[in-house]
Order: C-alpha cells, then sequence, then structure tokens
C-alpha cells in the first residue's frame, strides 16, 4: 500500500526508497537520480533539499508517495514461482478495473499467465490480458532495483536471442519488464486461442537458433586460395 510522504516521518524511509509523485505519477528512484535539479544517483529522498519538487509537474516533496519503502523498512524474501504469479494477477486485475468498457478491452478474453519458468534471478512468463499479450519478467525478490529508468528498456537474453524489455513497476509485485507480443487484443476471439499463442511464445523464447547451412564452396575460391586462376 503506498503511503504519502508527508503523512510519515521521512526518518522511517530507507536511503534507497523509491517514491512516486502523488499528482502526476512521475517516479524518483535514488539509485538513478535526476537531471532536472542536478540530483546525482544515490541521493536518499530525506536528503533532497526542502525546495525540491517534482520534475514533472512542480508539485513538492510532501505529494510523494512511498512505492518501496527500502531494505531497511521491511525484510527481503524471495518469493515462490506460484507467489510471484499470485502478485502479478492481482496486479493485472486491478488494472482491468480502469478498463473495463474502453474499446481496447477484448470482453471476450480473460487475464491469464501462461508457461512461467524460473529465468536468472526471477521467473519469465506471458501474461494474457484482454487488452495486450506480453513477455513478462518479474523478480523474485520484489526489493530488486529497476535495471535502468523507469519507461527505459532492458536487453534480456534468451537461448533464441537476446529482446528488448520496457522497464517498469507494479504496486505489489514490484520491477516489471515487458516486451510486447500483442497490443491491442482484436484479432482474438477466443482465450483458448490466445492462450496456444502465448504458449508457443514460451516455447520459441527457449529454442536455441539452428545453425546456417555451410555455403557451398565455388571452384573459383579453392583455386584462387591455391594461387591458381580457374
Amino acid at each position: 500500500m503506498s503511503t504519502l510522504f508527508e503523512s510519515s516521518a521521512s526518518g522511517l524511509l530507507a536511503e534507497d526508497a523509491v517514491l512516486e509523485c502523488g499528482v502526476c505519477w512521475w517516479v524518483y528512484d535514488p539509485a538513478i537520480g535526476e537531471d532536472t535539479w542536478d540530483t546525482p544517483p544515490g541521493t536518499a529522498f530525506t536528503d533532497l533539499p526542502e525546495h525540491w519538487r517534482c520534475p514533472s509537474c512542480d508539485a513538492p516533496k510532501s505529494k510523494f508517495m512511498a512505492l518501496q519503502p527500502g531494505r531497511q523498512d521491511r525484510d527481503s524474501e524471495r518469493r515462490t514461482l506460484e507467489e510471484s504469479i499470485d502478485a502479478l494477477m492481482t496486479a493485472y486485475q486491478r488494472a482491468e478495473e480502469n478498463i473495463v468498457g474502453l474499446p481496447v478491452h477484448n470482453d471476450r478474453l480473460r487475464i491469464e499467465p501462461v508457461g512461467f519458468r524460473a529465468f536468472e534471478d526471477g521467473f519469465v512468463g506471458v501474461m494474457v490480458t484482454p487488452w495486450s499479450m506480453n513477455l513478462t519478467f518479474v523478480y523474485a525478490d520484489p526489493d530488486t532495483p529497476l535495471p535502468g529508468p523507469l519507461g527505459g528498456n532492458h536487453a534480456l537474453t534468451f537461448p533464441s536471442g537476446t529482446y528488448s524489455f520496457l522497464i517498469g513497476r507494479m504496486d505489489g509485485v514490484g520491477t516489471v519488464e515487458t516486451c510486447s507480443l500483442f497490443s491491442p487484443m482484436d484479432e482474438f476471439d477466443d482465450p483458448e486461442v490466445a492462450r496456444l499463442a502465448a504458449e508457443s511464445a514460451m516455447e520459441g523464447l527457449f529454442e536455441h537458433p539452428e545453425p546456417e547451412a555451410p555455403k557451398p564452396v565455388s571452384r573459383r575460391f579453392v583455386l584462387t586460395m591455391n594461387g591458381r586462376e580457374a
């Protein structure tokens, strides 16, 4: 649950606490800092000067909410695969409440996690929703800091190749990285078909590409390599 900075004692925030503007949702991550006020990386939110204001909407510090209180405020526990999926499901179900009835929402589909498995320091799978289908990577440790700027790109390498993922954060989940497969979902009219497409994407993600067949060597090339003309 996000809490307003103005409603809590600043001393309770850890140095690595990540906060979000309650007016425009701009995120301050001390690991990144920000350029508008020449704030270097490693500057805790509580160390920002009192006259500091949101670089996006000019709101005061008191309007910021704690998204991640920081490691000093809570025990860091690694989630299991099932716990990570449950957290994702809850976050997407909350998001759906604001999308139902909009043209982007395909009422014939449902939210469904497909093919999630352990990968590096987290879990990867496909999140099928009535509005999008994304490759989704979630960290087992919900306190894992962003691998780059929020909304930026992060390259993840799988057996089939390297892909660019969008860096994001979800309340109750932590850092989430997504790679869009379909959006919107207009071309799907059956949840089973959408699930099969997601399963196919996961299978392809972990398939090693077939080596290219060797090209035939021409007689001219062989003779040239031996110092002779064709």
